[in-house]
């Protein structure tokens, strides 16, 4: 009984603490981290608008056999999204993104990350600007190139090279260039 008792009050301080938690203002973050990694804040801004429509607890499931879970799935609180990849995903093995950015999971062993460091969204965006980063280095600074490497991995994808236009699209509504 104790222990339940424990887990219970653990649990109100975790989710006290989420909810008062002061947070750095997304636009801040998304400058700060345009900076730090030397890609555009404004497409960073529009891919977060693309992936997650600014929604930092959603987990989307891809591809898996018989389309179990497939889909995104929105939760009010990280605890919820983490609880949810921890106990329902990752034991059926299925590959997912998480959060604003919509960050894949293959990215985070490599890292030393896990999904809970994702459902933050100041290291979302930092995750999601390194890959840009590293898209727009492979693809010698061609942004829809880059763009269609952050979707598919592919730099001439059809699909990829959509998703770079809905970008530049989203892009251009919120600043105009």
């Amino acid at each position: 009984m104790k222990t339940y008792i424990f887990l219970f009050i653990s649990l109100l301080a975790f989710l006290f603490i989420q909810g008062c938690s002061t947070k750095v203002p997304l636009k801040q973050v998304l400058i700060e981290k345009g900076h730090k990694y030397n890609v555009n804040y404004k497409t960073l801004h529009a891919i977060c608008m693309k992936e997650s429509s600014l929604k930092p607890f959603v987990v989307n499931v891809n591809k898996s056999i018989f389309n179990i879970q497939k889909g995104g799935h929105y939760f009010d609180n990280a605890f919820s999204a983490n609880l949810y990849m921890d106990t329902v995903l990752d034991p059926l093995n299925l590959n997912y993104d998480i959060g604003l950015c919509q960050i894949n999971k293959i990215h985070l062993k490599k890292n030393n990350l896990d999904n809970e460091d994702m459902l933050d969204f100041e290291k979302n965006i930092d995750m999601a600007a390194r890959i840009y980063k590293y898209n727009v280095r492979v693809c010698k600074n061609d942004v829809v190139c880059a763009l269609s490497m952050y979707n598919t991995g592919k730099k001439n994808s059809s699909v990829g090279k959509k998703y770079a236009q809905k970008v530049l699209k989203i892009r251009k509504k919120l600043y105009g260039n």
